[in-house]
């Protein structure tokens, strides 16, 4: 039940605000994310939010060709409660 929580705190969080991140799957730890950022890579946006977000995710290319846009995030040890500060986070990018 406690994964549960947080897939969909995860989910939710993305899902409501206008900040252009999108889920595109979700595991019982991680998510898959598409963002917003087109004007950078994918490391780059992974680079900005370690540094000015403390926000830490992988960048797309690093599963693969073709996978520029996305961005992979580990939740397994965030709270439900948290993942509305993860999407103000992704907002400020």
């Amino acid at each position: 039940a406690l994964m549960h929580d947080r897939i969909g705190s995860f989910r939710d969080a993305l899902s409501n605000g206008d900040h252009g991140y999108h889920v595109v799957s979700l595991g019982a730890y991680f998510a898959y994310v598409r963002h917003p950022n087109t004007n950078f890579s994918s490391a780059e946006v992974a680079r900005r939010l370690a540094v000015e977000h403390n926000l830490l995710c992988l960048p797309g290319t690093m599963f693969g060709p073709g996978q520029e846009p996305y961005l992979r995030f580990a939740f397994a040890n965030v709270g439900a409660r948290l993942m509305p500060d993860i999407a103000a986070r992704l907002a400020a990018v």
